[in-house]
Parts: structure tokens; C-alpha cells; sequence
């Protein structure tokens, strides 16, 4: 039964991570798809890493892109100096320092960078106050091209969550940035109890636009 109940964890997971390679999906429960169709077009290596991932039990973190409709689960895959990697079937990732995202991998023109020092204090502080945050992101030359962001940061104050049916009271922290070219709102749910980023939305860039994450925490 312990087997049974492990393999359909993994499977699920497996799953869950192929949504981020198609347009939409769905979490019909009533939708069963058989090992075969979940893993269709993923390469071995992939679907092997994930199931293993998946298998120990590795933290799980719901996403979404806005602007395309992409969602799913993604895995954590490594924690090295503070610095989190996120895998999807696909191979593509994300990395977060605190859960704030830092890079971007295999999801189109990429974000290789963020210099986020003054951001990252404020946000964590619940300090109030200007930051400037830097973003590189990689052209179409395959060229490297550093933009620079005017941020202002507010705390709104207190906010419950509900995962999984449970309440979770948080402090929702807003950072609004511009440049000549751009603006977006990043906003952040730090859980009251240890401060740490439960949910989020976040700017990733003109290509891929906002992405919002949740990680799959027990209240």
C-alpha cells in the first residue's frame, strides 16, 4: 500500500510538472491519465530526475505565468548558499534567494540575473523606503544587457492565506518599480509566524512578464 500510495505521488508530481510544457491544464481529479501519457515527449533523463525528486519527497512550489497561461508544479532540486533551483519536466528552472526570484532557465528569452541586495532588506524588514534592483536578461544576440529599476516598497499590512483549507496569517509586502521603459508590482506574502515567502507574484521580464508562485507548505 506504502508502494502504491509513493508511486502515485510521484506520478502526480510527474504530471503536475508537464503543465508547465503545454498551454493549459487542468486539476480535475476525474482526469486520470495513465504513466505513459503523463510522460510522453519528456526526455528519460528528465522525467527520471523528476520522479526521483518526487520520490524524496523534495518541496514542491505551485507557478504560473500570467501572460501565456503556463502553471504547474515545480521541484527543488538544489539549496546551495541560500540560492534555491527549481526544476519542471522540461528541464527549464528557477532560482530564488528567500523564495524572491534571481534567474530565469529554459522558458525563452531568459532573466540570467537579478542584483536584488536592497530589495531583499526592505522586503524582509517589512521596511518601507526606496531600492534599486537590477535585472540582466539575455538578447536575441546572445548578448547580455543590464537594466536598471527604481523600486518603492510598502508594507500593506496583514493578510490570511488559505492552503489547503487551512488559514495561514501572513504580511503582504508591495514593491512597485520602474524604469524610461518599464513598471511592474511584485507583491510578497511572508508568513508571520517565521517571515518566510509563501506566495508571490513577480516580474520576470517583457518576455515572459509576471509569474506568481506558491510554495505547498503545511499551515
Amino acid at each position: 500500500m506504502m508502494i502504491a500510495r509513493r508511486l502515485h505521488l510521484v506520478t502526480s508530481a510527474i504530471a503536475a510538472l508537464a503543465c508547465l510544457s503545454t498551454a493549459a491544464c487542468t486539476n480535475d481529479e476525474r482526469e486520470v491519465l495513465t504513466a505513459e501519457q503523463l510522460t510522453r515527449g519528456l526526455s528519460d533523463q528528465t522525467t527520471a530526475r523528476a520522479a526521483m525528486l518526487a520520490n524524496a519527497g523534495a518541496e514542491q512550489m505551485q507557478v504560473r505565468f500570467l501572460k501565456t497561461g503556463r502553471s504547474g508544479v515545480m521541484l527543488q532540486e538544489t539549496r546551495r548558499a541560500g540560492l534555491v533551483t527549481w526544476l519542471s519536466s522540461d528541464g527549464a528552472s528557477l532560482q530564488t534567494d528567500k523564495g524572491l526570484l534571481r534567474a530565469t532557465r529554459g522558458f525563452g528569452a531568459g532573466l540570467m540575473a537579478v542584483d536584488l541586495k536592497q530589495s531583499r532588506g526592505r522586503i524582509f524588514a517589512h521596511a518601507e523606503g526606496p531600492a534599486e534592483r537590477f535585472h540582466s536578461y539575455l538578447t536575441g544576440n546572445d548578448e547580455t544587457e543590464t537594466r536598471t529599476y527604481h523600486c518603492d516598497i510598502r508594507d500593506r499590512g496583514n493578510r490570511t492565506l488559505t492552503v489547503a483549507g487551512q488559514e495561514i496569517a501572513t504580511r503582504l509586502i508591495a514593491e512597485s518599480c520602474i524604469n524610461p521603459d518599464q513598471s511592474f508590482l511584485n507583491l510578497y506574502w511572508l508568513r508571520a509566524t517565521d517571515n518566510r515567502l509563501i506566495q508571490s507574484r513577480q516580474w520576470t521580464g517583457p518576455y515572459l512578464g509576471t509569474v506568481t508562485t506558491r510554495l505547498q507548505v503545511t499551515p
